[in-house]
């Protein structure tokens, strides 16, 4: 999400910085934001790492903000990397977050969403200082917390991973993609973000997102804009081809 002073990315999955890159410069977030441990959700802050120290840095650290038991896990990924001791600290401030405060990224505030995931996980909801909010499912199964904090948000951005939920672990951790759309249309969000998707599942958010208007397919470019004036403004959708990434949007706030 960013607006006019502040640049937040939620989750860093695999592709995603290259995904960014044509929508704006990396060096210039402000935070990271991962909302669990799952190498799909963070591991492309390696490929940031790489790319950071050279043409244009400032020598400024990016916030990576982590759920509790990250900063083990970034020194797990040093090791498995190869990499000397404290390797991400040369570009990341890396800070684990407690899931029961809020957090300011500039003009955001951000309060965490606890998900049922197979690891501990957290969505979270963000909020500017125009009163524009944005719910973040993370990876999650049915979940009446997420219901709860998704409830008059401008936009919600939830994952749709299955298409039944007898693909999943009897102890349910994603949702399908009727469960998402539900989540959006009990909400009265303003638009609704399907994201985590596979290609097996396209036809079936196609034909959600026809059923009912303010259901969009997550995809690289995809971008809203909240200007106050009702459902946010659907721009453009640039096409960025990146392996390995599911789905990724950005919200721009005024």
């Amino acid at each position: 999400m960013e607006t006019s002073s502040t640049a937040l990315l939620v989750d860093c999955g695999q592709g995603v910085i290259r995904g960014l890159m044509s929508i704006r410069d990396p060096r210039d977030l402000d935070a990271i934001v991962v909302g669990h441990l799952h190498a799909d959700h963070y591991i492309d802050i390696v490929s940031l790492r790489y790319l950071l120290p050279w043409d244009g840095f400032t020598g400024r650290r990016i916030p990576v903000l982590l759920p509790p038991g990250g900063q083990r896990r970034v020194a797990e990924l040093t090791a498995a990397i190869s990499e000397r001791v404290g390797f991400f600290d040369h570009t990341f401030e890396i800070i684990e977050y407690d899931p029961s405060r809020p957090v300011a990224v500039g003009d955001l505030s951000l309060e965490f969403v606890p998900g049922r995931h197979y690891v501990p996980a957290w969505g979270c909801a963000i909020r500017d200082s125009a009163g524009h909010r944005i719910v973040i499912s993370g990876d999650t199964g049915p979940n009446e917390v997420l219901d709860d904090a998704a409830r008059g948000a401008d936009v919600v951005i939830v994952e749709a991973t299955l298409l039944s939920a007898s693909e999943d672990d009897p102890a349910r951790g994603h949702l399908t993609v009727d469960e998402a759309v539900d989540i959006g249309t009990r909400a009265g969000a303003g638009r609704t973000v399907l994201v985590h998707h596979r290609p097996t599942s396209h036809e079936a958010i196609a034909a959600a997102a026809l059923r009912n208007g303010g259901v969009v397919a997550g995809r690289p470019g995809l971008r809203l804009e909240l200007d106050g004036t009702g459902k946010p403004k659907l721009l453009d959708q640039t096409v960025v081809e990146a392996p390995g990434e599911i789905a990724s949007s950005a919200t721009r706030a005024r």
